[in-house]
């Protein structure tokens, strides 16, 4: 069967911010990877002083599960300091990066410790657990690296590109269309987990604490 035609992108607002046209770009380039589409949504200033349930009013999300975050974590027991502790062999090498980018739910708490196995397992066990501890990292650590302040970091165009994991609950959702920041305090972006794990190169993984 010929697969449904791809959604096309939203126009861009003509009173975009840089950062806006930036998110819309990036993503309009990669279009064929999001078939189902993206979506920009301006939020009202207050957005982040009210409720879960509020937050998914202003985006029409089908829940607040729908409704996630990207924090930048660094491994505390990783002695390089930044711009060290990248990636050393691409993609392929993630595992060797001191900093990783953590999408989770807002409505699930992050458990580090299983970020810690995740790592310790794809290092195949040659580096101690002791030695991978995974912490918020510094907020001035985590601009640098994406470019981007609290509340508005995002996978989506960053300074620097480092792993991107991704909660297995939001790959498990549905309908299949999950929020984040987007760069900015009040702008969050949305499209599919399954389209963007594969166009972000976002590794899955359990993550959080079990119900």
């Amino acid at each position: 069967a010929t697969p449904p035609p791809a959604t096309p992108p939203p126009a861009l607002s003509p009173d975009a911010t840089e950062n806006e046209a930036t998110i819309h770009a990036e993503l309009a380039a990669l279009g064929p990877a999001f078939p189902s589409g993206f979506r920009l949504e301006r939020v009202p200033g207050d957005y982040y002083d009210r409720d879960l349930e509020f937050r998914r009013r202003c985006l029409s999300a089908w829940s607040t599960s729908h409704l996630c975050k990207s924090m930048v974590m660094e491994n505390t027991k990783d002695d390089r300091t930044f711009p060290g502790g990248l990636p050393e062999g691409g993609d392929d090498d993630w595992a060797s990066s001191k900093y990783v980018m953590v999408i989770v739910q807002y409505v699930s708490k992050l458990q580090a410790e299983k970020i810690r196995d995740f790592v310790y397992e794809a290092r195949g066990g040659k580096t101690p657990r002791k030695k991978i501890k995974f912490r918020l990292a510094p907020e001035e650590v985590s601009d640098a690296i994406t470019g981007f302040s609290h509340n508005a970091v995002t996978p989506i165009a960053t300074r620097t590109r480092i792993p991107v994991l991704l909660s297995h609950r939001i790959a498990a959702l549905e309908p299949d269309f999950f929020w984040l920041g987007a760069g900015e305090v009040d702008l969050k972006v949305g499209f599919s987990a399954r389209e963007f794990a594969g166009a972000y190169g976002a590794l899955t993984l359990d993550c959080t604490y079990d119900d």
